[in-house]
């Protein structure tokens, strides 16, 4: 809605943000529900973290390249020019969680999760400092 409020027109860009999102979001919430994914499986409690134990990186790695493939063709297509710098940083920290986080330390899963907070500041700053440059118009 406020796509549409702001460019006066309809797109399938926002959509695919919310899609890139979503990946995004099932890639950092399986790090991080495997912290405590031994208990989950006691109590019976369902998550990504327990269905995918047996290929987590290959889970992760779908997830996180298909939300960094989405946020591509969105900043393509809105033809951001300095996009790549801030892709770059939001993929290489992603590939860093995959490789940090063990599956039987907690604590390198926090960290891993915690890497978030850069990965989403990379794509904040790029849509802030695009939409304060006027690109869009």
């Amino acid at each position: 809605m406020a796509w549409t409020a702001i460019t006066n027109e309809v797109s399938y860009l926002p959509g695919l943000l919310y899609v890139g999102a979503i990946f995004w979001t099932l890639g950092y919430d399986t790090i991080y529900g495997l912290q405590d994914a031994s208990d989950d499986e006691v109590i019976g409690v369902k998550s990504t973290a327990i269905k995918f134990k047996n290929n987590l990186n290959l889970f992760l790695g779908i997830c996180y390249l298909t939300s960094s493939i989405l946020m591509f063709l969105v900043m393509i297509n809105l033809k951001i020019t300095y996009f790549l710098i801030f892709l770059i940083i939001f993929m290489v920290s992603l590939l860093y969680q995959i490789r940090i986080y063990n599956t039987k330390d907690p604590e390198r899963c926090l960290r891993a999760f915690r890497l978030n907070n850069l990965s989403g500041l990379s794509i904040f700053l790029l849509f802030f400092l695009t939409a304060n440059s006027n690109q869009w118009n």
